[in-house]
């Protein structure tokens, strides 16, 4: 039996993304804690209770995802060498960027045996283009370099990431790399469910935090754009699921109030349970920018919905163009109302593309499947 960590950036989200994997690691007999950020108000009863049930440990972190400041970032790298110390965990399992910056490292310096490294995308410093991200992706690389050669393992959701890596030669001195497609989904958790055409309404579902990289403002414009465009608007509507995020990329409350109150698209909110929102969906749409590999598409596939996407890395290997979904380019508002127009046009499509998508979940991205290999490269 090992004691294995697993550190995170976003306490938010910490069973949700890694809920199966600590199950697993438990059912395999090892002990696990869960070092995150504190989760916010909203979430902390939910988190606590999950990874209690899960029978892991929660330690949280003084991380600020976001925050640039350097003292705070200091006192981070203290933490996790306090750390270590008090832990001494067999194996340890960071993911996001500051984790890797900062764990890592300290991992290595505590002797740490299995230290892994897992890349879940490139973030707001590589997908934006404004100055402030250019310095952070300046910053961000020389972290990179200096703390991923230290982990035993590099695990990319996706090639495209990997090679981008490779390109900027951070991954001279990484021993394994592995590519493994995200998480994973539980498809005991999320089942197919069967479309509900009875009330006739198309239902084109957002879900995961309402960022400018995660294309809502695309979803936002194709919205009007059928609406001032079809004369059955009644027939169709956009929903947004997901909370405001301190993300440079965040849109605003303001923002929000502005699209709902035109009624454009409805908010449901944040939701803690995402189930009833996909099964109450026809299509679901994520038109982001780049991804690791997203944990709501593979939801959504698993419920047996059909899936529009952007054709960028990490949303290009979920959906197979034409059959289980459908891939548009990124930032393109207009192509995006198109592909949305032909599941008004046909209305057997959704169904059709929800099937094959339950049968590619349940192919190439059970959970069960996909975090044995992740055990298996953490070398446990």
């Amino acid at each position: 039996m090992a004691r294995v960590a697993l550190i995170g950036g976003f306490g938010d989200l910490a069973v949700k993304l890694r809920g199966s994997l600590i199950r697993a690691l438990r059912d395999a007999g090892h002990e696990v804690v869960v070092c995150v950020p504190p989760p916010s108000a909203q979430a902390r009863a939910g988190v606590e209770a999950g990874i209690q049930a899960l029978g892991a440990r929660l330690v949280e972190s003084p991380l600020d995802r976001t925050g640039t400041n350097f003292v705070a970032e200091l006192a981070a790298r203290s933490f996790f060498g306090d750390f270590m110390r008090r832990e001494r965990p067999d194996a340890v399992l960071a993911y996001n960027p500051k984790p890797i910056f900062h764990a890592v490292p300290a991992a290595r310096r505590a002797g740490v045996r299995h230290i892994s490294a897992m890349v879940t995308g490139l973030g707001y410093a590589f997908t934006s283009t404004d100055l402030k991200a250019r310095v952070l992706a300046t910053v961000a690389m020389r972290l990179y370099r200096r703390a991923l050669p230290m982990a035993g393992s590099v695990i990319f959701q996706n090639d495209d990431d990997r090679q981008f890596f490779e390109h900027l030669g951070l991954l001279a001195g990484v021993r394994h790399v592995h590519r493994i497609p995200g998480s994973g989904v539980d498809l005991v958790q999320f089942p197919n469910v069967p479309l509900d055409a009875s009330s006739g309404i198309t239902t084109f579902l957002f879900a995961g935090r309402l960022l400018r990289d995660k294309g809502l403002l695309d979803f936002v414009e194709a919205a009007r754009a059928l609406r001032s465009l079809r004369t059955d608007e009644s027939t169709f509507r956009f929903r947004i699921a997901g909370m405001l995020d301190s993300n440079p990329s965040a849109v605003s409350a303001a923002d929000l109030e502005h699209w709902t109150r035109g009624g454009m698209v409805e908010h449901v909110g944040r939701l803690e349970d995402v189930r009833p929102a996909l099964a109450a969906c026809t299509v679901f749409v994520l038109p982001s920018y780049r991804e690791g590999m997203p944990m709501a598409i593979l939801e959504a596939m698993a419920t047996g919905r059909a899936v529009v996407t952007t054709d960028v890395p990490g949303c290009r290997e979920t959906v197979v163009d034409g059959e289980s979904g459908t891939l548009v380019p990124p930032g393109a508002p207009a192509a995006l109302a198109v592909a949305l127009e032909q599941f008004l046009e046909d209305r057997t499509l959704a169904a059709r593309f929800g099937a094959a998508a339950r049968v590619r979940a349940e192919r190439d991205f059970d959970s069960r499947l996909v975090n044995a290999r992740v055990i298996s490269a953490m070398g446990l």
